[in-house]
């Protein structure tokens, strides 16, 4: 059974609010939602025991390999926390950016200081979820024999 993009797709698109998909045209929002797939899953795969690397197909938008169906939905949902880090990741850049423009004190009475700061811990929640949720894969589903534990 092949897992579809789209699986990723939804399953991002459920966890977060972005209106500026809206206004773009499909096959740009679908690029910029599949790199977030593809990112996420460079950053799952060591973990992964499924191979969603070289499965890929983009042209029918599909990964060519057999996942259960209990391991799918697993899959997905760290996948697509995978996607929200790296969605978040252009908004903490664009406040590290303007933290280097304005002064301290400037930043700090400015009003969408508070915003911007608030986009940075949003982000390393999210991270922080996406590598527990990395970590809890690996330790429900590896391999524990090879380590001198």
């Amino acid at each position: 059974m092949s897992i579809s993009y789209d699986d990723f797709t939804n399953a991002f698109l459920s966890k977060i609010l972005e209106y500026n998909f809206l206004s773009l045209d499909l096959e740009e929002a679908t690029s910029i939602v599949d790199g977030y797939m593809i990112t996420a899953i460079s950053q799952f795969k060591k973990n992964c025991l499924y191979d969603l690397t070289t499965t890929r197909d983009d042209e029918h938008r599909t990964f060519d390999v057999d996942i259960s169906a209990e391991d799918k939905d697993e899959i997905v949902d760290i996948i697509a926390c995978g996607m929200v880090v790296q969605w978040i990741k252009p908004y903490v850049n664009q406040q590290e950016l303007l933290q280097n423009v304005l002064s301290t004190r400037d930043f700090d009475t400015y009003s969408p200081a508070e915003l911007l700061l608030r986009v940075g811990n949003a982000y390393k929640s999210a991270q922080k979820e996406f590598v527990q949720a990395i970590r809890e894969y690996s330790y429900n589903h590896g391999d524990l024999t090879s380590y001198h534990i």
